[in-house]
């Protein structure tokens, strides 16, 4: 006697697939940057441009200051206000859902729709002020390299990898232009995974770590966090600009921020802040109901304040030297 087997013969339609309800993970970007912004933002009614005012230094001349018993002081001193001044735009996505993919789909579209215009807003504005930091004027080329580009004498490429010289020089280029430090007298410097990586393999560091850190579990040793070292608090993102095959032979070129507080600033519209937007069918949908709708908005200006403040240091790394 035959022995029935399934899915096959005429129990091919028994043998079915099984669904997961939950769906994979996805790979999410670091979107962090607004967070360390100088936030200031426009009031209802307020316009949609801000202007962020600065009471410069005033100059202080050796021998220009001292006063002669008896006379006027002649020594009269005027004084600069600087002002930096940026425009709201708008941005956003959105997404046409129709009533039967609502209804019928096996999966609950729409929350995934919200969970995935959530990520895709937070990644559209942390690329906002990723854009604006590559206009910084203070710029520091790894190693004896000069200039940023694929051919030419002095170009950043293979080998010129972000070490410990490298952001000790930024730190004292930002404390000689004054900068304010962050919370707990700390820059901040924002590195790519790839940076992190040739910084573990860079011995100045890793005896920092090894003899001067705690001896824990959380040594940085240990949790592959750089945390602080020397004045510098690095905070790790997979969402730095790299620019692909920019460097000499091909090399890509990381863009390494380091930065002091009120380096840039981050503006928003109180009366329109970030946010998804959701539409039912029956208001979005037409006469027939057709579709619903979905998507995110946002208003937001970001702009340096203040140069002297915060540089980029332009390197390679050893994940990409050449092409």
């Amino acid at each position: 006697m035959a022995v029935e087997l399934i899915g096959a013969a005429g129990m091919t339609e028994e043998l079915k697939q099984t669904y997961d309800r939950k769906m994979l993970s996805i790979a999410v970007k670091d979107t962090i940057f607004m967070n360390y912004g100088e936030k200031k933002p426009i009031p209802a009614r307020g316009g949609k441009s801000i202007e962020f005012r600065r009471f410069e230094r005033i100059t202080v001349t050796d021998g220009s200051y001292t006063l002669v018993e008896g006379t006027l002081n002649l020594h009269q001193t005027q004084a600069t206000i600087s002002a930096v001044s940026c425009t709201i735009s708008q941005y956003g996505m959105y997404s046409q859902i129709s009533d039967l993919l609502e209804a019928q789909a096996f999966d609950p579209i729409v929350a995934e729709y919200s969970e995935k215009y959530g990520l895709a807003m937070a990644e559209a504005l942390n690329i906002l002020v990723r854009n604006e930091w590559s206009n910084a004027t203070t710029l520091q080329y790894s190693d004896s390299a000069t200039v940023v580009g694929t051919s030419g004498t002095g170009a950043v490429g293979s080998g010129n990898y972000l070490d410990a010289a490298e952001l000790l020089e930024m730190k004292r280029t930002l404390r000689r232009n004054g900068a304010r430090t962050y919370d707990a007298n700390r820059y901040i410097c924002f590195i790519h995974p790839d940076n992190t990586k040739d910084l573990f393999e860079d011995p100045d560091i890793v005896d920092a770590f090894q003899h001067a850190a705690a001896r824990s579990d959380n040594n940085p040793l240990f949790t592959g966090v750089l945390g602080d070292w020397m004045g510098i608090r690095f905070i790790e993102s997979n969402f730095l600009k790299v620019r692909s095959s920019y460097g000499m032979s091909g090399a890509d070129i990381y863009e390494v921020m380091v930065c002091g507080k009120e380096a840039f600033g981050v503006s928003e519209l109180s009366a329109m802040s970030a946010r998804l937007i959701m539409h039912s069918k029956e208001i979005e949908g037409g006469a027939l109901e057709s579709y619903s709708t979905i998507g995110w908005k946002a208003a937001l200006a970001v702009k340096i304040l203040n140069n002297d403040f915060m540089g980029l240091i332009y390197c390679a790394s050893s994940r990409t030297p050449s092409a």
